[in-house]
């Protein structure tokens, strides 16, 4: 445990002085050994203490894992039957609208007329409102399993700003780069990933801007990014972008962006953004090049 010395007695050092020695470092190693133990003791202790604590954050964690997933499993479930009982419907109603314009076309104009298609109009952005309500959770709920295949960026690209609604006081531009036209993605995910993209940012901008989309090479990934010159995303807001149920519209239900998130991981790659109050957002997807991925 230790040394005892001892010195400096003019009369030199006799048995009883030797026996009493020991005696003393019986003493001082027991006290030595039980100030080991108990340090080993506390500091045990303390362990113990924060295995404690981190088991009880591992259960609230497994916890609220599974009421996640209980809830999830609901939302899926959920989703099919909406999926079912609602497009049904909805593809009648098109089908009567496309008959109404029909029979309208063969009509004389006047203010009726004009009136009965301005409400046909807005009857068709109201089911294309649904609609993406309800591709939005089957998106975030379905099971996904990716068919990854050679995808022409730059067509999904200009297909998808064909067809958006996009007001005329949004300037568009898109631009691919010749080595990104080519990749590799599931171009139905890809086509949901953007088309959310989109719509998001025109929602950002009511009173007009300008839309950019890009695709380009970075080693061995192909970003493409979607950006905005709308009201940007609040600081607050920020941690709570990709939550799901999560929303700051009056309208829609929060599964917008947590799809884009969750289609984008899928094909294996991330989505980041940046943003400025008042001067605009940009989200950047990076989806890796070198070799296929899956579910």
């Amino acid at each position: 445990m230790g040394t005892i010395g001892l010195a400096n007695k003019p009369e030199g050092f006799s048995e009883h002085d030797s026996q009493m020695a020991l005696a003393f470092g019986e003493i001082a190693s027991m006290a030595l050994i039980n100030s080991n133990m108990l340090e080993m003791l506390e500091e045990n202790e303390k362990r113990l203490k924060a295995y404690s604590e981190n088991l009880e954050k591992l259960v609230d964690e497994r916890t609220r894992q599974l009421k996640d997933s209980e809830r999830f499993a609901a939302i899926g479930q959920t989703a099919g039957m909406v999926g079912h009982d609602i497009r049904n419907p909805l593809q009648g109603i098109l089908s009567d609208v496309y008959l109404v314009k029909a029979d309208l076309d063969l009509m004389q104009d006047s203010e009726e007329k004009r009136n009965i298609q301005e409400s046909l109009v807005e009857i068709e952005k109201n089911i294309e409102y649904i609609n993406k309500i309800v591709a939005d959770l089957q998106d975030f709920a379905r099971p996904l399993q990716p068919i990854v295949q050679d995808t022409d960026l730059d067509s999904v690209i200009d297909e998808l700003l064909l067809k958006s609604p996009i007001p005329e006081n949004i300037e568009v531009s898109s631009y691919v780069q010749e080595d990104a036209k080519r990749i590799i993605a599931d171009p139905a995910l890809l086509t949901r990933i953007l088309a959310n993209l989109i719509t998001n940012a025109v929602q950002a901008m009511p009173d007009g801007g300008k839309l950019y989309v890009k695709g380009y090479r970075e080693m061995d990934n192909v970003v493409v990014s979607v950006e905005d010159t709308g009201v940007g995303i609040p600081e607050e807001i920020k941690p709570k972008l990709f939550t799901p149920l999560f929303t700051t519209k009056s309208k829609g239900q929060g599964f917008g962006l947590a799809a884009v998130k969750r289609l984008t991981e899928s094909l294996g790659g991330s989505v980041m953004f940046e943003t400025k109050e008042g001067i605009g957002t940009k989200f950047i997807l990076c989806l890796p090049q070198f070799k296929k991925t899956g579910a």
